[in-house]
C-alpha cells in the first residue's frame, strides 16, 4: 500500500497535490464517463478523506456533470495539460475521489474491486479475487471503520 503522506499531480507538473491519510478503497470504474474522462477504457481511483487533500501548487479548473447513479460529480482537471486529477460526489461529500493515474507513486495502490462493469469493454479482463459490480460498489465493508464518510 502506499506511504503517507503521498503526492501526485497533472501531467505537465502545473497542479500539485499532497494527500494526508490512507484511502479507503481503490476500485476500476467502467462507466462511459470515466472512458471519456480518461480517454481510455476506464479510471483507476482511490477514496480519501477530503480534508486530507491539499492542492500544494496550481489552481485546477473543474467541470460538473450527472452521474449515470444521479449523483452531481464535479471533476477538477488542470486547465494546460487537461489531466483529470480528482472527482467529488455529491453522494459523498466528506470524500474525494483521486485518479490514481496522477499519482506520484501509482504502483502502490492496489486495487480490489471493479464498478459499472455492465458498461465494460468486451476486451478488458477482471481479475476472478477482485469485487465485481454491475453498477455502482457497496463500500460499507471498505469504510467499515469509518462508516459515517459514506453518508451525504
Amino acid at each position: 500500500m502506499i506511504e503517507i503522506p503521498f503526492e501526485g499531480g497533472c501531467r505537465c507538473q502545473t497542479i500539485r497535490y499532497q494527500c494526508s491519510a490512507a484511502p479507503f478503497v481503490a476500485y476500476t470504474c467502467h462507466c462511459l464517463e470515466c472512458q471519456k474522462i480518461t480517454s481510455s477504457a476506464f479510471a483507476t481511483c482511490i477514496h480519501v478523506p477530503v480534508e486530507s487533500f491539499t492542492v500544494i501548487t496550481g489552481s485546477p479548473s473543474a467541470n460538473e456533470r450527472i452521474s449515470d447513479a444521479g449523483n452531481r460529480l464535479t471533476t477538477s482537471f488542470c486547465g494546460s495539460c487537461g489531466s483529470a486529477l480528482v472527482v467529488d460526489n455529491s453522494a459523498r461529500p466528506r470524500m474525494r475521489t483521486v485518479m490514481v493515474g496522477t499519482l506520484d507513486r501509482a504502483q502502490d495502490i492496489e486495487v480490489s474491486a471493479h464498478i459499472w462493469t455492465s458498461r465494460r469493454l468486451p476486451w478488458v479482463m477482471l481479475p476472478a479475487d477482485h469485487r465485481i459490480f454491475e453498477k455502482g460498489g457497496d463500500w460499507r465493508p471498505d469504510y467499515a471503520h469509518d462508516p459515517t464518510r459514506l453518508e451525504g
